[in-house]
C-alpha cells in the first residue's frame, strides 16, 4: 500500500531526457560536458508577453566553451536546437543563439552522429575547440 502511495508523488519519467543522456553520453564521458535540464516556464517574447503556455523545457549539454540547448515546448511537441557560448536558463539568450535546422531536433541520433564525426575530423563542435 505504501509503495502505491509513494508512486503517486514520484515525477513521471522523462523519456526525452533519457534519450538525450543516452545519445550524448560520449560528450559527458569523453569530453567533460555536463548535462542539465530546466523548466523555462511559458514561452514569452522579449517584453514578457505570452506567446505559448509551457512548460518549455531545455536540455543542455555544456562545457566552458559551448552549450547545446535542446528546447522542447511540451504542449506542441515542438523541438529546436540552439547553440550558445554560455550555459544559462534565460530563454531569450538561448533563442538568440545559433539555431540548427529543425530536422536535427527531431532526429537526435543523426545529430549525435554529426557531432561525433566533427569531433573525429576537426576536434571541434560547431567550430569551437573542445
Amino acid at each position: 500500500m505504501l509503495k502505491w502511495i509513494k508512486k503517486l508523488f514520484e515525477p513521471p519519467i522523462d523519456k526525452i531526457e533519457i534519450e538525450i543522456k543516452t545519445l550524448f553520453q560520449f560528450l559527458i564521458d569523453d569530453y567533460g560536458f555536463t548535462f542539465a535540464k530546466a523548466d523555462l516556464g511559458n514561452l514569452v517574447d522579449e517584453r514578457g508577453k505570452l506567446i505559448f503556455y509551457g512548460p518549455l523545457y531545455v536540455y543542455q549539454l555544456y562545457n566552458n566553451n559551448l552549450c547545446i540547448n535542446i528546447v522542447n515546448l511540451v504542449q506542441r511537441k515542438d523541438y529546436d536546437i540552439y547553440i550558445t557560448e554560455d550555459h544559462t536558463n534565460d530563454q531569450h539568450y538561448i533563442f538568440d543563439g545559433v539555431q540548427l535546422p529543425s530536422y536535427l531536433a527531431y532526429h537526435l541520433q543523426e545529430f549525435a552522429n554529426e557531432i561525433k564525426v566533427e569531433l573525429l575530423n576537426t576536434g571541434t563542435i560547431f567550430g569551437k575547440n573542445i
